[in-house]
């Protein structure tokens, strides 16, 4: 089991983005994606990489670790 934060973000059958973007630490605390998309994990995610480029990020990576998904 990965314990890293990880970033998903939703797609459709396409590989098309939905705007959503979900962080979580465990895969399993994903809600249900949007009707007609999946969630894609990104896999060059990089949470300290993020929280560099926008630092308003930590509040949302704060929220996934303490109740174990964010969605922006």
């Amino acid at each position: 089991m990965t314990t890293r934060l990880q970033k998903f973000i939703g797609t459709d059958s396409y590989g098309e983005g939905c705007g959503r973007a979900a962080y979580v630490l465990n895969a399993s605390a994903l809600p249900r994606p949007a009707k007609g998309k999946e969630w894609q994990r990104i896999d060059s995610f990089s949470a300290a990489e993020e929280v560099l480029n926008d630092p308003g990020l930590k509040s949302v990576f704060k929220t996934a670790i303490d109740q174990g998904c964010a969605i922006v």
